[in-house]
């Protein structure tokens, strides 16, 4: 690799990690959804000290916290940039065995510049930018125009979904080994191993329950308009669940179901725990991550 060449490979690998730090790690927006936590969910308290919420997510029960919003195009497409740039096998393999404090984040943007990318991985995790929506519109315009950059990503499939989970793991591991100056420090802020997946369908059935104040029925999404999917509505620093009915319906852990009501259902009644069969990546059906603690 030239020097040149090099050195474009660490800007891209800093703008990301710097990109990845404001996407996961902020949360923060102009405006806000009203009153979060809701008075009936105040006294729920965690069976365990809380830490800081892992990044993007509001508690849901049990050691489970869940997105408060889908996955948006914006995040998909850091991503694919990141995975262009250095996530090969060798990269994917030395992230599960990072210290857990005071990484040299320098040095390791060194070591991730040298492993670069995966050739095979890059071709399996993109969507093909020429295929055409529902509305008038192709995959291109949707994932890379500004106007649409907080959409819900669509037609992303199942074993897509489930690399890029593992990925925002590793991202979020990465981070709270390099912003952790100390073991102290380490285990007072942040959990010690957590682990992004697709959520079960008894946890979202939960989850329609729990936060049924904050599924909005008042958005009217439908196909023939300039796009039929929604934007995500805009958060504060203190987030909330939200949901969407009649926008995407989500990926489950089970493969082939998918969860809720998308903007092509003409079901009108209130079945947000609704389940669907899905066979191939759709514009109708997109995804949100459950975090699980897996060690406190």
């Amino acid at each position: 690799m030239s020097k040149e060449n090099g050195r474009i490979v660490q800007i891209g690998i800093i703008k990301i990690l710097a990109l990845i730090t404001i996407l996961f790690l902020s949360g923060k927006s102009d405006t806000s959804v009203p009153g979060f936590p809701p008075e009936s969910l105040k006294k729920e308290k965690p069976p365990f000290k809380t830490k800081q919420n892992p990044p993007g997510t509001v508690w849901l029960r049990d050691s489970v916290f869940i997105d408060v919003n889908p996955v948006k195009c914006i995040d998909y497409m850091e991503f694919l940039e990141f995975v262009k740039v250095a996530y090969n096998q060798e990269l994917r393999d030395s992230l599960k065995n990072i210290p857990s404090y005071a990484l040299n984040i320098e040095a390791f943007r060194s070591y991730m510049r040298l492993c670069g990318p995966d050739k095979a991985l890059i071709n399996k995790m993109s969507i093909p930018t020429d295929m055409k929506l529902s509305w008038n519109m192709n995959m291109n315009e949707y994932m890379k125009s500004p106007n649409y950059k907080n959409f819900p990503i669509v037609n992303v499939s199942y074993n897509q979904a489930l690399t890029y989970s593992e990925w925002r793991t590793d991202m979020v591991m990465l981070y709270y080994a390099s912003a952790s100056k100390n073991e102290k420090q380490r285990n007072k802020k942040y959990y010690t191993k957590i682990r992004y997946r697709l959520p079960t369908i008894e946890e979202w059935d939960y989850a329609m329950h729990k936060f049924e104040e904050y599924i909005f029925t008042d958005y009217h999404v439908y196909a023939g308009e300039k796009c039929a999917t929604y934007e995500a509505i805009p958060q504060k620093k203190n987030l909330a669940f939200t949901y969407i009915p009649h926008n995407i319906a989500e990926l489950s852990m089970t493969e082939n179901i998918a969860l809720g009501l998308s903007w092509r259902d003409t079901d009108t009644s209130a079945n947000y725990s609704k389940t669907v069969k899905y066979f191939r990546p759709s514009d109708w059906l997109g995804f949100r991550c459950v975090c699980e603690i897996v060690e406190y």
